[in-house]
Order: C-alpha cells, then structure tokens, then sequence
C-alpha cells in the first residue's frame, strides 16, 4: 500500500522532502491509508499527520482538532489545494511529529481556504475555509505533501543555530529511536 510502514519518519527521511502524488479517494488503498494515518495518529500527542510522515507518496493528511470541551474534530483531507490565504502572517510555537520535541516560531498567513476530496463524499470536492488553530494545522500539513517543512519558514540563522539538534533527530531517526 504506497510503501507505508511505521513508524513516523524523521527529519532526515528522504519521503520527507518529496512531492506527493493524487490519491484516488475512492479507491480501497486511500480509505486505508486514511485509516492508518488515524490509528498513527491516535497514538501520538499530536494534531496532523500526512501521508509522507509514514513513507507513502499520496495527497492524504488527517487532522484531529481541538474544540471545546475537550473534544476533538476529525478531518480527512485527500488531495487538498491551497486556493488562497488571507489575514496577516502571525506567529505560532509549531511542532511536528517528524521533529520529536522540537518547537519553533513560524509565521504563516492567518487564514486559509482549501479545497479537498473527502473520503466520506468521493463524488465531489468541499472547501474549508478558517483562521484557527485550524488553519494553521491545515498549511503545515499541506506543506508536508509538498516535501516542506516546518523548518523551511526560518531563517537561514534560525536553522543553523537549529543544527545540532536537527542532525540529533535524524540520528536518532536513523538509528529507529
């Protein structure tokens, strides 16, 4: 199935920096891999994951929402398209499972308007559209499809006074700890 295997890929994983192909949001193989991006996903303190974070080379990222009371939403996003952004670039401490421990302060545009396949609705395609947490989780993800990273944001002295940690999480990502 797309050449997925656990666990998370790290920092250093080539999957990491490569474009990610369409997925069929009909087919059997895109529900399952939505389904393992879930279970993953579920283990973890984290709010998203994309498909490349566990080596498979498709458009698919789900997202687990905080909303009040402590509940969560879950969004399934296939094939999603930034269609714009809007607001102003704000600051945010983001986190990435791919970077164990390792918080940083990216700008990004408030708001975003994405259109996606759902896998509950495969004859069509939605929009999302917010300028939450949301929006934020939703550009990182994306980014991820398109072989970015969270790091790329900083500048080229934010990432060499990041090295040393960097190379340590892909050590360890190349060691399997």
């Amino acid at each position: 199935m797309f050449g997925v295997r656990a666990p998370i890929r790290r920092y250093g994983s080539a999957c990491l920096r490569t474009r990610a192909c369409d997925a069929d949001p009909a087919a059997p193989e895109t529900r399952e891999l939505a389904r393992r991006l879930w279970r993953v996903l579920d283990t973890q303190d984290g709010v998203g994951l994309a498909a490349p974070q566990l080596g498979a080379d498709r458009r698919v990222i789900v997202i687990s929402e905080p909303v009040a009371g402590g509940a969560r939403r879950r969004v399934t996003l296939i094939n999603p398209v930034v269609r714009r952004t809007f607001g102003p670039a704000v600051p945010f401490a983001e986190g990435c499972l791919s970077f164990p421990g390792l918080y940083v302060r990216v700008m990004r545009p408030q708001g975003v308007e994405v259109e996606f396949d759902d896998p509950e609705q495969p004859a069509g395609r939605r929009t999302l559209r917010d300028q939450g947490l949301l929006a934020r989780v939703v550009q990182h993800e994306i980014d991820h499809l398109e072989g970015v990273l969270f790091i790329d944001h900083l500048s080229p002295l934010q990432r060499l006074l990041l090295a040393p940690r960097l190379l340590l999480i892909a050590i360890r990502g190349w060691l399997g700890r």
